[in-house]
């Protein structure tokens, strides 16, 4: 980097000349040095920052007339400040949450006195103010940072840029040494200081596109932001963030097939990103890959460089939970709490660990606490809702559905959600109805694998309930709509358990082939669809066989819990079959609206009537009978289970 006297010099300075000008020149050098002293002093005076303190950005005050630098300097000095492990920097989403505290838009400029505020209001120790200005044909890059209650000036640096291409070098350069004055060491500096230009983007229009896209997404508005992270990687094709942030964006709405190919350019362009984003553009490709080991120590040195960065602890937590390992899940999103109280990530994770660990009550607490930090975390009503319907509370649920109509997402969560427990009762026309509300939010939104996620969902409640023809050909239909590596997974198991055996060995070939590293996929779900297959063919020994690699990895997959219960059913070997069926129903509280949970009630019925327990068979039939009271007539499942419980009198 340059710095300021290096790149006066490299502008150019004339020539001081003749007796005047050398004796007005030792004169400013005098007053100069004098009020350097002054500044020096003041400066040292003022405190220094800790590793505790929070910074905050305000916008910056362009005068040249340009807007293209409105919104996309402070962007750029955010990245170039968040390398530092030293500094903390206020989030964009606080920011925008403690502007909604004060009545304002969310976006808002952020001026000095609007600073101020936000800054008293979240106990931030620091005020970031910016500025640029032409000069001629060069342009002037001034940072001031201030001590938000005392009013002290903290440090102030500029630079000169040549021309508007070198901006970006001008504010790495007044960065860095605001860095140094803010504390922080010069061996961090020098250790995490990437140049913008390599870190981000060379584009300033590339820049104040992705800009807009993180406010967007900052407040959870993912579909509207996604545009503008597409406009930023036309601008520059080399914008690995932008890529790493469209992987995240289309992920989140569970369109795996159209994510996969960004974090792929993401991950390929990682070292053109700055330190904290390189690792979360690498934590996230393994661990959306499915390779565990990877992504886990990816997420774990994310953690150790970056310690006050809530990220990789809610991920961490979201990747237990998904194991099985509550435990695990809980001390990370306990950590995300502790790290950003006002973050809405944390709550959520906490509680669904809280439900794994069947703890609902604490779940509910921590939902409860989240909502009165801030009662815009919309999303956390719907885990609300999922724990009212495990405990009975059908009012409370339907309350809490109130709060999930106005965002698009939790629209289908809700859907969803109606149309698993008219399923699990065996409604299944109920259940279909709602699967195809939700299926019309994802087609109006365009979210192809949403759209076939749904037809998957009717599929497996037809197939489980005995209409095997009926489900192939919605699983087909499934197919047509997305055949993406997300949707053909989970058809090909529904497929499996339709019987439709050469096409789910097809499509659990190409899912193994498509996915040579990823942990669970082979382990687990691969297995579970060729297993079922077996057990279609009468082979049960084959099907235990075949499972053996998820037990590492599926104490919360019901559908690999599900499969081993069977196929020991089959086998005769009624204690373990009983044992696997347990396991699922003690996952109620994680999963309660799961298809599975009266299912696994009916094996632990077959498998005490297979070990001669005739009272406890008739007691779990009997609450598996009660289940389906209101369910459709004519389910081929349904007069099975009446013929089977009519036996044992």
């Amino acid at each position: 980097m340059v710095a300021p006297a290096q790149e006066a010099a490299a502008v150019g300075t004339k020539k001081p000349w003749g007796k005047f000008a050398a004796a007005a020149a030792v004169l400013v050098v005098l007053v100069v040095a004098l009020i350097g002293s002054v500044f020096y002093l003041r400066s040292r005076q003022a405190a220094a920052l800790t590793t505790k303190d929070t910074i905050l950005i305000a916008d910056f005050v362009n005068t040249t007339g340009d807007n293209v630098f409105d919104g996309t300097l402070k962007k750029a000095l955010a990245v170039d400040l968040e390398q530092s492990p030293y500094l903390n920097v206020l989030s964009e989403g606080k920011v925008q949450q403690t502007l909604a505290l004060m009545g304002k838009p969310s976006d808002t400029r952020v001026t000095p006195e609007i600073a101020r505020e936000i800054c008293q209001r979240s106990g931030v120790k620091a005020l970031i103010t910016g500025s640029i200005a032409s000069v001629g044909n060069q342009y002037m890059v001034t940072l001031a940072a201030i001590n938000a209650s005392s009013n002290d000036t903290l440090g102030e640096v500029q630079d000169r840029a040549a021309s508007k291409e070198q901006v970006l070098k001008a504010l790495d350069s007044t960065a860095s040494q605001m860095r140094q004055k803010l504390g922080e060491s010069l061996a961090s500096i020098q250790k995490f200081d990437k140049p913008l230009e390599q870190a981000t983007t060379s584009s300033l229009e590339a820049l104040k596109s992705y800009s807009v896209g993180d406010q967007k997404h900052a407040i959870g508005d993912d579909l509207n932001a996604a545009p503008f992270y597409k406009r930023a990687v036309e601008l520059d094709p080399n914008f690995a963030m932008a890529y790493a942030r469209l992987a995240v964006v289309y992920s989140n709405f569970g369109q795996m097939g159209v994510s996969k190919p960004y974090l792929d350019k993401a991950f390929e362009l990682k070292d053109r990103a700055s330190e904290p984003e390189r690792l979360y553009i690498t934590a996230h490709y393994y661990s959306d890959n499915g390779q565990l080991e990877k992504g886990i120590a990816a997420y774990e040195l994310y953690k150790q460089t970056y310690p006050r960065e809530i990220t990789p602890y809610v991920n961490l937590g979201v990747t237990y939970y998904a194991l099985g390992e509550f435990d695990k899940a809980l001390a990370n999103a306990q950590e995300a709490m502790r790290v950003d109280p006002d973050e809405s990530r944390g709550y959520g994770t906490a509680a669904q660990a809280y439900e794994g660990l069947n703890r609902p009550e604490e779940a509910k607490a921590v939902l409860l606490a989240g909502l009165q930090r801030n009662p815009g975390f919309a999303f956390l009503h719907d885990n609300l809702a999922s724990i009212a319907y495990a405990q009975g509370n059908l009012a409370e649920m339907e309350k809490q559905d109130t709060f999930l109509h106005d965002q698009p997402d939790l629209e289908m969560n809700l859907n969803t959600r109606h149309g698993d427990i008219a399923a699990s009762h065996g409604q299944i026309q109920k259940a279909r109805e709602f699967y195809e509300k939700g299926r019309q939010v994802a087609q109006r939104l365009q979210l192809k694998d949403s759209e076939a996620t749904f037809l998957g969902a009717e599929a497996y409640a037809l197939a489980m309930f005995g209409d095997s023809k009926q489900a192939i050909e919605t699983c087909n239909s499934a197919l047509a709509r997305a055949p993406s590596f997300g949707a053909r997974g989970y058809v090909a198991q529904v497929l499996a358990l339709a019987g439709e055996n050469r096409k789910a060995l097809e499509l659990a070939s190409l899912e193994a082939n498509e996915r040579p590293d990823d942990t669970v996929t082979l382990a687990v779900y691969v297995p579970a669809k060729q297993a079922t297959v077996a057990l279609n063919t009468g082979d049960s020994k084959k099907a235990l066989e075949l499972m053996k690699p998820a037990l590492s990895y599926d104490k919360a997959t019901t559908i690999s819990l599900y499969i081993r219960g069977m196929a020991y059913l089959k086998s005769g070997d009624g204690a373990d079959a009983a044992a696997e069926f347990q396991k699922i129903l003690v996952l109620s509280n994680y999963a309660p609206t799961d298809l599975l949970m009266p299912f696994a009630r009916l094996g632990l019925a077959r498998a005490y009537a297979m070990q001669g327990d005739a009272a406890k068979a008739k007691s779990a039939y009997q609450d598996v009978l009660g289940l389906w009271k209101d369910a459709d007539p004519g389910l081929p499942m349904v007069s099975q289970v009446k013929a089977e419980y009519a036996k044992l009198h």
